[in-house]
């Protein structure tokens, strides 16, 4: 199912609908990440940024339209890929997704959606992140926060987390489940 226009703009509902059957035709990991958007009920938008996407305290998943056009309609691997990367942020909570580690698992995920949709692996640093052993160590945490700055530039703020959770992490998490009205929150 096309997105479908109205007046110049993408019907994202449509176009959410026609991502998500477009990740129920990948493997495992693709597949758990629909499943996942469509129990939450996660929205999907667009929202200008300085990285390709970002999830949100609120629980939503936003694009940057410079790296991935609503226009162009949600078949792109990459594009969701980096669904699959925000929507396991989300089922991670923010004590995780705040984190090295978390990042670890999101780029993993992204690794593995992408490989399921057969599409190539553009970046020798992506399958460094990808390999990281689970659970890791502090040195793997470091060495994968290096293999992202040099495929995400600096402008990607991993350097700014910490490699685990930590008070400031699970601060941030109690915060937003008591202004969401929910407890746990991603």
């Amino acid at each position: 199912m096309p997105p479908v226009e109205r007046q110049g703009q993408v019907d994202l509902q449509r176009w959410q609908q026609a991502m998500l059957e477009s990740l129920e035709q990948g493997g495992p990991v693709c597949q758990h990440a629909a499943q996942y958007i469509r129990e939450r009920n996660v929205r999907i938008g667009f929202a200008r940024q300085s990285t390709g996407a970002r999830w949100t305290l609120s629980g939503k998943i936003e694009l940057n339209p410079r790296y991935y056009p609503p226009e162009a309609g949600p078949v792109n691997p990459y594009l969701l890929g980096a669904i699959v990367h925000e929507a396991t942020h989300l089922e991670q909570g923010i004590a995780l997704a705040l984190t090295v580690w978390g990042e670890v698992g999101g780029w993993r995920a992204d690794y593995r959606a992408v490989a399921e949709l057969h599409a190539p692996i553009q970046n020798v640093h992506w399958q460094t992140v990808a390999a990281t052993p689970e659970p890791p160590t502090d040195d793997d945490l470091r060495r994968a926060r290096r293999a992202m700055l040099a495929m995400a530039g600096w402008r990607y703020l991993v350097w700014l987390l910490p490699l685990r959770p930590n008070w400031w992490t699970r601060l941030l998490a109690w915060m937003a489940g008591l202004f969401s009205g929910k407890g746990k929150r991603a």
